[in-house]
């Protein structure tokens, strides 16, 4: 211990000064990780803008949303605190306001149905006579099964979809955890939730740009594909019919692949989903901030219908 304390105490300053430059280049490594997380969700935001003719005609709006968060608890407020990642942030939707939201479309006779009525409204090829909204949640973390579940559930079942990353289940990513197959088992017993792919593990950006976009990814695409819907099946009985692209974008041969497997797509292009819409092209999302609540989502709620 002498010895030890000899060394200290005659290179103290080395040490100093290499602590320093550890934590020096810790809080470097950091921010470039926040810089990758950020630049991970920095496509994802829905694009393209909804047409007058739109704004003023009955149709489906699909809604998108990520992270849903209790700004009650202590835990919630110290996570979002602390992280610097700006898409955390901005996709974090406390509770009360998604609630405030599903209480404003249905005081506003919006009618929220589940995407399998919105496909049938679509097959059916028949004039509407109402707006109808369809929530759609992505990549589907656990404030989805503590939060959004329960939320749903006070407010008269409010059907959704949970978009599922299957190879990410239980883990962390960009600073927050994913639902655990065991929370999601709890979910998925109500009728009102349907769950949906998003791809095994496919989601990330290569140059700032969706994996899926690369035309030499389309055949770790189709494995993928495949990967998750085998994953699907295994945990909850059957396949699904509903892919979300990450980042909403993929190549027109992807496409035509999910169409031929009886597919229903989406992807985050603002739009207003009419009957006849062809289904073996992918659906319209709008990604819910405050920007899209204010100035698409409560603009086509308030526009009068023109016949």
């Amino acid at each position: 211990m002498k010895k030890i304390g000899q060394f200290i105490q005659h290179f103290w300053h080395w040490i100093f000064i290499i602590l320093c430059l550890i934590i020096i280049g810790g809080s470097f490594y950091s921010e470039h990780l926040d810089q990758v997380k950020q630049q991970h969700e920095a496509r994802e935001v829905s694009s393209g803008q909804i047409s007058n003719q739109q704004l003023h005609e009955n149709g489906i709006l699909i809604l998108c949303y990520h992270r849903v968060v209790n700004n009650h608890t202590f835990s919630s407020r110290f996570a979002l605190t602390l992280s610097n990642n700006d898409q955390l942030h901005e996709y974090s939707m406390p509770v009360d306001k998604l609630a405030y939201q599903i209480h404003y479309l249905k005081d506003h006779g919006v009618r929220i149905i589940p995407i399998s009525t919105a496909v049938k409204l679509i097959k059916e090829n028949k004039p509407l006579k109402h707006k109808y909204v369809v929530l759609t949640f992505d990549d589907v973390d656990s404030t989805l099964t503590s939060n959004v579940y329960p939320l749903f559930k006070k407010l008269g079942n409010i059907p959704y979809t949970a978009f599922i990353v299957t190879s990410n289940t239980g883990r962390y990513d960009n600073g927050t955890r994913l639902a655990t197959w065991k929370q999601l088992h709890k979910v998925l017993k109500s009728p009102n939730v349907t769950i949906g792919v998003h791809t095994n593990n496919m989601h990330y950006l290569i140059d700032n740009k969706p994996a899926l976009k690369y035309a030499r990814n389309y055949p770790r695409f189709k494995k993928d594909y495949q990967k998750s819907e085998k994953i699907i099946k295994k945990k909850i009985g059957h396949r699904t019919p509903y892919f979300a692209y990450p980042y909403g974008e993929g190549t027109k041969r992807e496409q035509k692949y999910l169409a031929d497997h009886d597919m229903v797509t989406f992807s985050l292009d603002n739009g207003i989903v009419t009957p006849g819409y062809d289904l073996r092209q992918p659906l319209p999302r709008t990604m819910v901030d405050e920007h899209s609540w204010n100035n698409v989502i409560k603009k086509w709620v308030n526009a009068s219908v023109e016949n």
